[in-house]
């Protein structure tokens, strides 16, 4: 049962980042836009959605510090730094979101518009950074615990992976976003053109980093080869018009680096490359009493959000604009 917990956890995490992808991406596309209408309808693909992806990760926190309490202080600790950069990005971009309209000012919807690319751009980077310092294992600090340092942080494979989760957003960006535009339309164009030239950057990428993976940890370079066949499906999906398969498959790179994790250390849920500071599961794991209570409350839970998901993505994940959203 510690797997089930560990693995649950991990699997929260992997969801937000494959939803999220598809938010990241297309705040990083709003320069593609080149006038008010276009930033408009851009922006209008993700509002209704970007809370609701959220939720895996409030979901991932919470189960985190009840299942794996220990865990989640050390990590907390570890990737103090990344984690204050990520949670400033996510506050801003949740802001350019909801605040943009708040002022019908020039100047004050531009702010936003280059606020939105920007803090888009650090979230998907950094969530990259925090996993390659996972796989690679951390540093140990002067007191024996488990920190990334700017050495891990900076690090070519940890450039290398945020490089790869940016790209993979920009590409799940570019198909969600494009699928909602008409025929013709000078924006769809330029995101067609996006999606297509990334589909090959994206799969080098993943084969690259799987191997510098496979080179520096046990993780098999298998994962990365798996996840670039998946593009190819996409780029296939996405020509024979195709979009939702082509959205999941295109996601399955996101769920590489978590993967890659669970391979390089398999019951060390922190891992430092001295060794020093490893924490294995079996002592981060919660006592058998916490985890009864929350098979009884958060596992019920868990399938009426994931249930809550599914309607409301195929409520508001169309293509077509719902009035609702419409903008002053």
């Amino acid at each position: 049962m510690d797997v089930f917990w560990y693995a649950l956890v991990g699997l929260l995490l992997t969801g937000y980042l494959v939803l999220e992808s598809i938010d990241f991406g297309v705040g990083m596309l709003i320069p593609l836009a080149d006038t008010e209408a276009g930033r408009v309808r851009l922006r209008r693909t993700i509002v209704p959605l970007f809370l609701v992806n959220e939720v895996w990760l409030v979901a991932f926190g919470g189960l985190l510090f009840g299942a794996l309490p220990l865990l989640e202080g050390e990590l907390l600790h570890a990737q103090r730094t990344p984690v204050v950069v990520l949670l400033c990005a996510w506050f801003l971009r949740d802001a350019a979101l909801w605040f943009r309209h708040a002022s019908p000012g020039t100047a004050w919807r531009r702010a936003w518009d280059a606020v939105l690319p920007v803090t888009s751009l650090v979230l998907a980077a950094g969530w990259g950074i925090v996993l390659a310092t996972l796989v690679r294992g951390l540093s140990t600090g002067d007191n024996g615990r488990a920190d990334a340092t700017a050495g891990d942080i900076f690090h070519p494979f940890s450039l290398l992976c945020a490089a790869l989760v940016v790209v993979a957003g920009l590409r799940q960006g570019a198909l969600f976003a494009g699928r909602g535009l008409p025929e013709g339309d000078a924006l769809r164009a330029r995101l067609d053109r996006t999606a297509k030239v990334l589909t090959p950057v994206l799969a080098g990428l993943l084969l690259v980093t799987a191997a510098v993976g496979a080179a520096v940890t046990d993780s098999p370079v298998t994962v990365g080869v798996v996840a670039a066949v998946c593009v190819y499906a996409s780029h296939l999906a996405r020509g024979a018009g195709r979009t939702v398969p082509a959205l999941l498959l295109g996601g399955v790179p996101l769920l590489a680096l978590p993967v890659m994790v669970g391979f390089a250390h398999g019951s060390t849920v922190l891992a430092t490359r001295s060794g020093a500071g490893d924490l294995a599961l079996s002592r981060a794991i919660a006592d058998d009493a916490s985890l009864t209570l929350l098979s009884a409350t958060v596992l019920p839970t868990l399938v009426a959000v994931a249930l809550g998901q599914v309607w409301i993505w195929r409520e508001f994940g169309r293509p077509a604009v719902r009035p609702a959203f419409t903008e002053a």
